[in-house]
């Protein structure tokens, strides 16, 4: 895969345009923002889940295609993964 994969830091002002502040491409920081994310996605599916099955596998889908697609961005996020989950990918 060809580009590059960045962090950006950004300010929201309220009624505001956002601002890119800086912007971050150290592999380790993007491996610890990518494994929040997941586990993020993973905890909210099953919350939802807990007031609605439904929607609670929909976004347990979702956070599967998160996990999958930043493990294309980020390779050493399979590195990190359980052996029963990457096995699964």
């Amino acid at each position: 895969m060809t580009g590059n994969v960045s962090l950006l830091l950004v300010y929201e002002p309220a009624g505001g345009r956002p601002l890119t502040v800086a912007r971050v491409a150290d592999r380790r920081m993007l491996l610890d923002a990518a494994q929040i994310a997941i586990v993020t996605a993973e905890q909210r599916a099953e919350e939802l889940a807990a007031a609605d099955s439904v929607l609670g596998e929909v976004e347990r889908a979702e956070a599967g295609r998160l996990r999958k697609v930043l493990s294309l961005l980020v390779p050493e996020l399979k590195a990190t993964e359980p052996a029963c989950v990457a096995g699964l990918q």
